[in-house]
């Protein structure tokens, strides 16, 4: 089985943050093998004025990384993920031994002068940076899984400029929850257009709901966070949204 990696943005101590992390290592995570957290810090050479990597500096830093996580990755290493902030990258490893760490780092760099950096380690036997650091929220999750859903738009010709009825769907542990969230929604202009009671396969009550949108990156946000956050209030899960493919040129 493949590893499955994607990325999400957040706000480290209160900057600008990007996180790239290999989200399947959460299956087998954490691994008795692998105890110790290992990192590289990387000062970037040409960051954004918000102290995220710039584009022009791209190319370089993915080189980079492809260099030095084969150097680094084996038996003894696994690499999890990076954090971007504040003008540096942050490569993190799981690895067996830590001795040697800053040894295999400076080997590892040395076709890259140009860059600064730092190392550490420190006992992690339960994976707590990885869990508690890099993987993302419930809330990030839902954010990763809305640029998916675009992508998948995108690729079937869809331009995502085109406003047309984007479905929701939430479950609730409670027929109250349930109704407060509706309320809720119908509040904020979303029709409910469907409604479910627990059944001998699925134990709870559900709601499904329907609004004219614009399925954009730059929006999608803004269009189901309020939802997430709502069903969380009332006990409940927002389970995504869907939306038929709008082809060609919008109107």
């Amino acid at each position: 089985m493949s590893d499955t990696w994607d990325y999400y943005f957040l706000r480290v101590d209160d900057q600008p943050a990007s996180i790239f992390l290999n989200l399947s290592a959460f299956e087998r995570a954490p691994d008795a093998k692998l105890p110790h957290m290992a990192y590289l810090r990387l000062y970037m050479q040409a960051p954004r004025e918000d102290g995220l990597s710039n584009q022009e500096e791209f190319d370089a830093l993915m080189a980079l990384e492809d260099h030095v996580t084969e150097a680094l990755e084996g038996d003894g290493a696994a690499y999890v993920g990076r954090c971007t902030t504040n003008g540096c990258r942050d490569f993190f490893f799981y690895v067996a031994k830590p001795d040697d760490w800053a040894a295999r780092v400076a080997k590892a760099l040395d076709t890259y002068p140009e860059y600064e950096y730092d190392v550490g380690t420190r006992e992690d036997e339960d994976w707590g940076l990885y869990f508690g650091y890099l993987y993302p929220s419930a809330m990030d999750m839902q954010t990763i899984q809305n640029r998916r859903v675009c992508e998948a738009l995108e690729n079937d010709g869809d331009a995502l400029k085109t406003p047309r009825p984007i479905d929701h769907y939430a479950y609730f542990k409670t027929a109250a929850g349930a109704d407060a969230f509706a309320n809720a929604a119908a509040a904020l202009g979303f029709e409910i257009t469907g409604r479910g009671d627990p059944t001998d396969t699925h134990d709870e009550y559900g709601v499904h709901l329907t609004r004219e949108d614009t399925p954009s990156y730059e929006h999608i946000d803004s269009i189901t966070l309020p939802l997430f956050e709502l069903a969380l209030d009332n006990e409940g899960e927002y389970d995504g949204w869907e939306c038929p493919v709008v082809e060609g040129k919008p109107n």
